[in-house]
């Protein structure tokens, strides 16, 4: 190597070594907005399309245009969505982020998430939707009823969708509606179940999946027009998460995890936040492991409302997950239903 040579390599040295700094900083922030972009688009793909609980969602419209008009709007998502990435970056999420090991990789069906509402003394509904056009509730329980029990997602199924050799069929969560309204009836607790099905709302309209909160609203809005007793309003769901997170023990018996998430993004999220928090003090104090906690959804990328802006008294709850099996889910709906009754007989 000639003289040239090294003093030319010498100084791509020295040019390296000030820049080394900088690039180092600018490896951490591309990783940092990469994490995030990933960590938004796994949140807006798992709930959005796995869990079908959005109804405005960013994701879900990218690539589905066909004109003009729709071009626009993916150009107006997509800044939308990295001004929301650019003004949130986290290194908490990037920590959950990588602690969750890629879980969506594994994500195998469809679900939802959960909360609830407001003290009965505050209690009132709204009507906000455009005429209603559902067949009427065929399957009526009990009259006079207090609580009206349905399904945003009623083909959200346990057990890995397997057929379960003691029922001969599969098991969803219309059977844990079911299972609860079973139980607060027999505390004498009048309890209403829908027995129509949102996903053929949705199917029928040719609605995404998305828009089975539409579909449901209908329902409620119908039943509640018809049944003026009513004054608790319950969607139940399921999870996608790994079984292992979803699954605990109480007392030698099984259970399928709970959990509570609540809409921000509406006008009784104040009254459902302090509903939700009460029942989640009581399910944590009754049966200690069994609650999941509360998670808070709103903004950018989430549904935010989930029908929780029609009562002061809705209560969305998850419960279990994917591969729950029917024993887990039965313990958990009479847990369920024993904190709803205590609730309940303590707010009457």
């Amino acid at each position: 190597m000639n003289r040239k040579q090294r003093l030319r390599r010498k100084k791509w040295k020295k040019k390296l070594n000030k820049l080394t700094p900088y690039i180092i900083i600018l490896g951490f922030v591309l990783t940092l907005c990469f994490t995030q972009f990933f960590q938004l688009l796994y949140v807006n793909q798992k709930e959005a399309y796995d869990k079908h609980v959005k109804q405005e969602t960013i994701l879900s419209s990218i690539f589905d245009f066909s004109t003009a008009g729709d071009i626009v709007d993916v150009v107006m998502n997509l800044q939308k969505y990295f001004a929301e990435i650019m003004t949130s970056l986290d290194l908490n999420q990037l920590c959950s982020f990588i602690n969750d090991g890629f879980a969506f990789i594994n994500m195998k069906a469809p679900s939802q998430s959960a909360t609830a509402a407001t003290p009965p003394q505050d209690y009132k509904y709204t009507y906000v939707s455009e005429e209603l056009d559902v067949e009427p509730m065929q399957e009526v329980i009990t009259t006079d009823p207090l609580v009206y029990i349905f399904n945003s997602h009623d083909g959200e199924l346990y057990e890995g969708g397997a057929v379960n050799e003691q029922l001969g069929r599969t098991v969803s969560v219309v059977d844990l509606s079911y299972m609860v309204a079973e139980q607060l009836q027999s505390q004498n607790i009048n309890t209403l179940v829908e027995s129509r099905s949102a996903a053929e709302v949705v199917s029928k309209n040719k609605w995404h999946y998305s828009l089975s909160y539409k579909a449901s609203r209908m329902f409620l809005e119908d039943t509640a027009s018809q049944h003026e007793t009513l004054r608790y309003f319950i969607d139940f769901h399921r999870d996608s998460i790994s079984y292992e997170k979803s699954v605990t023990t109480i007392d030698g018996k099984p259970y399928a995890k709970v959990m509570f998430v609540l809409g921000t993004d509406n006008e009784r999220y104040k009254e459902n936040q302090k509903i939700i928090q009460e029942l989640e003090a009581l399910l944590s104090e009754k049966y200690p492991g069994l609650s999941r906690g509360i998670r808070e959804n709103g903004g950018v990328g989430y549904n935010g409302v989930y029908n929780q802006d029609f009562a002061t008294t809705m209560i969305l709850i998850e419960v279990g997950s994917d591969y729950n099996t029917y024993e887990e889910v039965t313990n958990s709906a009479q847990a369920v239903a024993d904190v709803l009754t205590t609730y309940i007989k303590g707010h009457q």
